[in-house]
């Protein structure tokens, strides 16, 4: 049976619906998602108003399910720079950085974000998937001692606090200076209503596109979190909602973000012919291919010489309708119909009023913008283009806006 998360019954708006009932009347993959064996519901009872939440005033999402390793030692640096494609041991402490590792054809194992606290402490989330043995062997195919890995998934805990006015609530929680804060910047805070010792983790970091932050702590600080968070929404007279996957899912696809496991093939999601590098997921800019001898990089040294099959696009659909994941994308190309593509994922964007998402285009196609899906026999068509569909200035400004 699958578990509660440390804030679900904190976020949860279903008067009367605890999270057994919740599971007993809701069906997986419908409703919502198993999450490293917690409950992640598509919404808390409104998915509309979570999402303008966060992209008009301020929302909360519990990200203690996700997968977090900690490595710690001398060797910590050396091991996560053969593990992934750019190298991170000569990063500045206390910074967050996106990275990735591969398999040895080049293809994604997966992607992550990495805290670096110090040159010998990092924390490694790669939110679902269960690295664990292939780190282990990783590090005795390299003779690694000085080095320890350990699953932090079930100690720690962790928000985001994203929106407009993500740093206000978290100036009214007493996090003096954050609005200070550069993205992926990492800051030690305590808590003023916790005990001595009552230290947390806050980054500039998000998944929204948008203004925000990550708040990690271990777990038993939650319940101070919580009263120290609603003690600074109450001061500040506005409603602070805990989103789902839905809201979630629009606003990654409107800043054109990717997720493993939906955007390409993983082990825990397997499906052939789905397979994709980083160069064809558009995060060739986390790839250093002069750095360190990773894994896979031999074969993305070629495919950036010859090419990659794929290019990722966002895509925006022109009338009514919703595509399947997989559903084949054409375009007409030298006066005949050909099938560019398909579709990778999609959700409904309420900013943009159309169904937007990421769809994997044929290199050779790549100069298409306009194409089409068969939904139901009807063709609908849609916009291609490269980058986020969605920008905010508040998302990199700094200092970030504080709202009286």
């Amino acid at each position: 049976m699958l578990k509660e998360s440390v804030f679900y019954k904190f976020l949860n708006r279903r008067d009367g619906v605890d999270v057994n009932e919740y599971l007993r009347i809701s069906q997986e993959d419908v409703d919502y998602i198993n999450w490293n064996q917690f409950v992640l519901p598509n919404d808390y009872g409104d998915a509309e108003l979570e999402y303008r939440a966060i992209r008009h005033s301020c929302a909360l999402f519990d990200v203690s399910p996700m997968r977090k390793y900690q490595l710690r030692g001398s060797d910590a640096g050396k091991f996560l720079d053969h593990l992934l494609t750019r190298p991170v041991s000569d990063v500045a402490a206390m910074q967050g950085i996106y990275v990735a590792f591969c398999n040895a054809d080049g293809s994604l194992k997966d992607d992550a974000i990495l805290y670096k606290h110090a040159k010998d402490d990092y924390l490694l989330m790669p939110s679902d998937i269960d690295h664990s043995a292939y780190f282990e062997a990783l590090r005795s195919g390299l003779g690694i001692e000085e080095l320890s890995i350990i699953d932090s998934t079930d100690s720690l805990a962790g928000m985001a606090i994203q929106g407009p006015m993500s740093a206000t609530v978290l100036k009214h929680m007493g996090f003096d200076g954050i609005e200070l804060l550069k993205p992926f910047q990492v800051r030690d805070y305590s808590l003023k209503n916790g005990a001595v010792g009552s230290s947390l983790r806050i980054a500039r970091m998000g998944f929204t596109a948008d203004l925000g932050y990550e708040c990690w702590m271990k777990k038993g600080l939650s319940k101070n979190f919580e009263q120290s968070l609603t003690a600074a929404n109450r001061g500040m007279k506005i409603s602070l909602p805990g989103y789902g996957l839905t809201a979630l899912e629009a606003c990654r696809l409107e800043g054109g973000f990717i997720v493993a496991g939906w955007d390409c093939s993983t082990e825990a999601e397997p499906m052939r012919g789905f397979e994709r590098s980083p160069f064809e997921l558009g995060l060739g800019w986390l790839v250093d291919l002069n750095a360190a001898k990773f894994t896979g990089r031999d074969a993305l040294i070629i495919e950036q010489m010859h090419g990659g099959r794929f290019v990722r696009r966002s895509f925006k659909m022109c009338s009514e309708g919703r595509p399947d994941d997989g559903a084949d994308i054409w375009a007409e190309i030298d006066g005949e119909d050909r099938q560019i593509g398909s579709v990778n994922c999609s959700s409904w964007s309420w900013n943009l009023g159309t169904r937007i998402g990421n769809a994997s285009i044929i290199r050779e196609f790549r100069a298409a913008r306009r194409a089409w899906v068969v939904v139901d026999c009807d063709r609908l068509e849609m916009d291609l283009s490269r980058g986020p569909l969605i920008s905010f200035e508040r998302h990199r400004q700094v200092p970030a806006e504080i709202f009286e």
